[in-house]
């Protein structure tokens, strides 16, 4: 009996669902197994994530609205163009694998080496003289530390920027737990789609077969 199309798809959409999850999970492990701590813009951590979850709710809203495979693709790109033109600007990094601890050194080596006079908030820094403040958030799930400036010219933005990630490339970094785990439950979900259809593979290859 040739596998149904009615079962084929639903194993495609699943797929499509866990596949991207999966995928930004690994990066996470990957990220936070380097021997240095990893900084990424916030457009781009933000991007990641929408990449991830998206699928998993406007694939099924498409279905819903009866698009063509095409016009799901081209909705999907405009959705992406979308979250990358609208996403966090480049006032916010989020480096990975690095503690609180570290994180502090971090900041206060950046902000020293470009002599900056700052005094320690309740949220993070404030750079009085040049009107700049620095927010600081620990996400101790990911292993990763989130910094939002504001305030400051361009140039000063991107000179603060240049300091901290020569400083993030300065400092030591340990495998966590938390990134293994990571590895082995993307590792899991991108083997559970395959392990759906793995006992139909003959039909399947015949339908392709049979389609070329």
């Amino acid at each position: 009996m040739l596998l149904g199309s009615e079962y084929f798809g639903a194993s495609v959409r699943v797929a499509t669902v866990i596949v991207p999850v999966a995928g930004y999970f690994f990066i996470l492990g990957l990220l936070n197994t380097r021997r240095r701590p990893q900084i990424l813009t916030g457009r781009l951590d933000f991007s990641l994530l929408m990449l991830a979850l998206c699928p998993g709710f406007v694939l099924p809203m498409l279905e819903r609205f009866g698009l063509t495979p095409a016009g799901t693709v081209a909705a999907m790109g405009v959705l992406a163009a979308g979250v990358w033109m609208f996403g966090p600007g480049g006032r916010r990094w989020v480096v990975y694998n690095l503690s609180p601890g570290q994180a502090d050194r971090v900041l206060r080596g950046a902000m020293d080496a470009l002599g900056w006079q700052y005094r320690v908030t309740a949220d993070g820094y404030c750079v009085e003289e040049h009107d700049v403040s620095l927010r600081v958030n620990c996400f101790w799930i990911l292993h990763n530390v989130s910094v939002h400036l504001t305030g400051g010219s361009g140039e000063l933005c991107r000179n603060f920027a240049r300091e901290l990630g020569a400083a993030v490339a300065r400092t030591s970094a340990r495998t966590q737990a938390m990134a293994v785990a990571m590895l082995l439950v993307a590792m899991g979900m991108l083997v559970a789609p395959l392990a759906m259809v793995a006992h139909r593979v003959p039909e399947i290859v015949r339908l392709l077969v049979d389609f070329w």
